[in-house]
């Protein structure tokens, strides 16, 4: 059996365990994939050389190693959660189990255009709280979406100090959701798929200095699926619209061991609001997914540093505000103040490298005034609140790269 097919056949394999997977978090937008990526809080844009972070934040890292790399992740953990409202008297907690994955296959380079492709998840969420009989509140709340991105890369050296990439980014979608209604309980499920783009450049301003700018359509899918209001059943129709982003950075080789990282993400949050959600028969529940959401920056800084030939440390740290206002706050979907310091170390046997990431999280909780939101007052809490996370604030995983060419 020749050695391509070989590849392609290990990379089928990988793909399906890559699907049979979900990553769920409080936070939509993950700051940062698998890999180095991870290890550096995702703080890669102005040097993305590594498969993940040509998918995840600069499709020009693909003019790299990386076009000659494939890399394998997993991120195993627990996200917990929990609702308490005072006026109604719900109290519950609620967990989630997941196992998230990277991949990425490099493909070399065909006529000065490097190629890669591979499977991430950019977004997800998953709020599972119980029913509360005692307050006869017949159904849980539930509320999950994730949406799987197959990213296919393209990038040149245009000039000895420019690169540029492009990437396609065909996606597949499932969203879930339960929950009271003065209609009846509501009971929701839907899949299907859609579409995103990004591009990227990288430009060389001195030796040890390079500048990192990347851009990320808005991403468009359809979804259909089963509902049922009460006793009605009834198809329904969702179209997700996932944000646009803007991300510009900042690479300093201060020496040959030790390189510095800066980066700034603006994130059009307000992009969600055009998501909907159609009943077929119940018209009166029509309306956005989430409303009332504010456009955010993300900062960070990070740092990578070869403290012995083949051993590299890495650390980043990103900050970024709650993006859903007090007012569209609800048991199905809330998010809080994000402040995460990832770090990672990574061994090189010169034709693959093992890697482990790991990550902490401060979380504050949010009281929600009957004010501000008379649906849903009250206090929310979560455990974890990046996308690969555990039941504690402490995330690890693990991934293997090797030179497939």
């Amino acid at each position: 059996m020749s050695t391509s097919i070989k590849h392609w056949r290990l990379l089928g394999a990988i793909i399906l365990l890559t699907l049979s997977t979900v990553a769920e978090s409080s936070m939509m937008i993950s700051p940062h994939g698998a890999g180095r990526n991870a290890d550096l809080a995702g703080i890669t844009v102005a040097a993305p050389d590594d498969g993940e972070s040509a998918l995840m934040t600069n499709p020009a890292g693909v003019v790299s190693k990386a076009k000659n790399e494939a890399l394998i992740a997993i991120y195993p953990g627990v996200f917990e959660m929990s609702y308490k409202n005072p006026a109604t008297g719900y109290d519950g907690r609620g967990r989630k189990d997941f196992a998230a994955m990277g991949l990425w296959y490099g493909l070399g380079e065909i006529r000065d255009w490097s190629l890669g492709f591979g499977v991430y998840g950019n977004l997800g969420a998953a709020f599972n709280l119980p029913f509360a009989p005692e307050i006869g509140q017949s159904s849980p709340y539930l509320g999950e979406v994730g949406i799987m991105n197959f990213g296919f890369n393209a990038g040149r050296q245009l000039t000895p100090d420019l690169r540029f990439g492009i990437q396609l980014a065909p996606q597949f979608g499932m969203l879930k959701m339960r929950m009271p209604t003065p209609l009846g309980d509501v009971h929701l499920k839907a899949k299907g798929f859609g579409i995103s783009a990004s591009t990227g450049l990288i430009y060389a301003l001195t030796d040890k200095v390079s500048l990192g700018l990347a851009y990320r359509t808005p991403g468009v899918a359809k979804f259909r699926g089963d509902a049922h209001v009460g006793n009605i059943g009834q198809r329904d129709s969702i179209t997700f619209v996932s944000p646009q982003s803007i991300t510009a950075g900042l690479a300093y080789q201060s020496s040959e061991k030790l390189r510095l990282l800066s980066q700034l993400v603006w994130t059009r949050y307000t992009d969600f609001e055009r998501a909907r959600v159609e009943f077929h028969k119940t018209a009166a529940l029509n309306g956005p997914l989430l409303s009332s959401t504010t456009n955010r920056v993300r900062w960070g800084v990070a740092m990578e540093y070869e403290f012995i030939p083949r051993h590299t440390l890495r650390a980043g740290f990103t900050s970024e505000k709650p993006m859903i206002a007090d007012s569209a706050v609800s048991p199905m979907m809330f998010d809080h103040d994000d402040d995460m310091l990832m770090a990672g170390y990574e061994r090189d046997f010169d034709t693959w490298r093992l890697g482990f990431s790991a990550g902490y999280m401060w979380i504050k909780s949010r009281q929600i005034s009957v004010a501000d939101n008379p649906n849903f007052p009250g206090t929310y809490k979560s455990s974890s609140i990046q996308a690969y996370g555990t039941s504690s604030p402490i995330s690890v995983g693990a991934r293997v790269t090797w030179k497939v060419r």
